[in-house]
């Protein structure tokens, strides 16, 4: 425990023990309180340090509001780490530098790291960045650099991130983008369903074998493009099983996820099939001309969309492969299509469905389908209603020569559509008299 005390000269002193040895700190001519205060923290400080337990939050914010001065003889001391001098650029590029991610990550990191330090100012220390300050980076985002609203929610929680590892560091006492809400991460205005007569002129104007299979894979495996369409290899592909093995390098850092192993559906075989038979002797990949990772290969399906007369979606991969696991959760259970598709239950239903016939789907579960055929059959039972009955009672002798009238008549059809030709009831008199027999 820390103890204080008063100097003959009224300046004030803490004594304390930290690992068998004795420690002093001079507070000058302070207050007898405030003096006790800083006694307080101090002994939270120990106990923090003895038991390897996070500091209370009250400390926490006291250390942080600290002038450099006392913080000082509190590091000197040992119950501190030395404030760093790393301002925030320094700070983010020594976090990215050391971050272990894949590249378009890492390409998601820089964007972030320029915003806050186009917003902060790079030489600016950590400590000086506040929780409005983290609020108005949001703002500023949003409103001065015109971003979507699902963007500006990746960036916002990335800072949170970089800043957790600031504190971590022990550079920061509190995280200012706390309780900074980024919002919803999915842009519902960039999901959109492809449909498969759009796919078909795609791939008629395709300009060869490798193309058709680029948009095939992508369309009818919903594999991820690039990242899994490269490392494609053609043993990987088993014709006897119809099963395809892909491999998922943005997966694999998860327990049983750098591999999955998808069917050979009905839809890909001809695509993958034609590619096989015109690769040349000894290729490995399935994809050959396209291994360039600086090619863009947007840019070249934008031109075969121009050529086909089909204009663009925002996203063309993404919405191919979200539209491949729409369909697929028509006809199988979600936990199937996610392991074919190689993601999660609330990634999919968050980022990847898409109503695939939003007006069909209404009208066929509200039963407006039905109603369909309802004015025809209608109108026919409403004309034989209308219509003097032309039925012939034909008369037969039973077994105890007792006479009986059968009621026969000539049924009208209606044409139901996809359910064939269904008859409709003759008319009133006949159906009270069948009824009444």
């Amino acid at each position: 425990m820390a103890s204080l005390f008063t100097q003959s000269n009224g300046t004030r002193r803490i004594q304390f023990l930290l690992n068998g040895q004795r420690k002093g700190i001079r507070l000058g001519a302070m207050p007898q309180r405030m003096a006790e205060g800083v006694s307080r923290h101090i002994d939270a400080l120990i106990q923090a340090k003895l038991s390897s337990q996070a500091l209370d939050a009250d400390t926490a914010s006291w250390l942080g509001k600290l002038d450099d001065k006392l913080y000082g003889r509190l590091a000197a001391a040992g119950l501190v780490a030395p404030r760093s001098s790393d301002s925030l650029g320094a700070f983010l590029d020594k976090v990215i530098a050391g971050a272990s991610v894949k590249p378009e990550t890492a390409l998601f990191y820089g964007h972030t790291a320029r915003c806050m330090k186009e917003y902060f100012k790079p030489e600016t220390p950590l400590r000086d960045i506040t929780p409005a300050g983290a609020d108005a980076f949001k703002s500023w985002l949003l409103n001065s650099q015109g971003l979507a609203t699902a963007t500006t929610a990746r960036r916002i929680v990335l800072a949170r991130q970089f800043f957790r590892i600031a504190m971590r560091w022990e550079l920061i006492p509190k995280n200012p983008f706390d309780g900074v809400k980024g919002g919803g991460q999915s842009n519902e205005k960039r999901k959109h369903f492809v449909p498969l007569d759009v796919v078909e002129k795609i791939l008629a104007a395709c300009p060869d074998a490798q193309w058709r299979c680029i948009i095939a894979l992508s369309r009818f495996a919903g594999i991820r493009v690039p990242s899994e369409l490269l490392p494609l290899r053609w043993t990987d592909v088993d014709w006897s099983a119809n099963s395809i093995r892909i491999k998922s390098p943005k997966t694999e850092h998860h327990e049983g996820g750098a591999s999955r192993t998808i069917p050979l559906f009905s839809e890909l075989r001809p695509y993958l099939l034609d590619a096989f038979e015109q690769a040349a002797d000894g290729d490995e990949y399935v994809i050959t001309r396209y291994r360039d990772t600086t090619q863009n290969l947007r840019t070249q399906f934008e031109r075969i969309a121009v050529k086909a007369g089909v204009i663009m979606w925002s996203k063309p991969f993404h919405n191919m492969r979200a539209s491949r696991e729409s369909e697929l959760m028509r006809e199988y259970d979600l936990a199937t299509v996610c392991r074919w598709i190689g993601n999660s239950p609330a990634i999919a239903a968050k980022h990847y469905a898409t109503s695939v016939d939003l007006n069909a789907d209404f009208k066929r579960a509200s039963g407006q389908a039905d109603k369909a055929t309802a004015p025809a059959v209608q109108n026919a039972v409403q004309h034989l209603h209308e219509t003097p009955c032309n039925a012939v009672k034909a008369e037969s002798e039973t077994s105890d020569n007792s006479s009986v009238f059968t009621t026969m008549h000539n049924d009208t059809y209606v044409d139901m559509g996809d359910t064939g030709f269904e008859p409709v009831t003759s008319c009133v008199s006949c159906m009270r008299s069948n009824q009444l027999s």
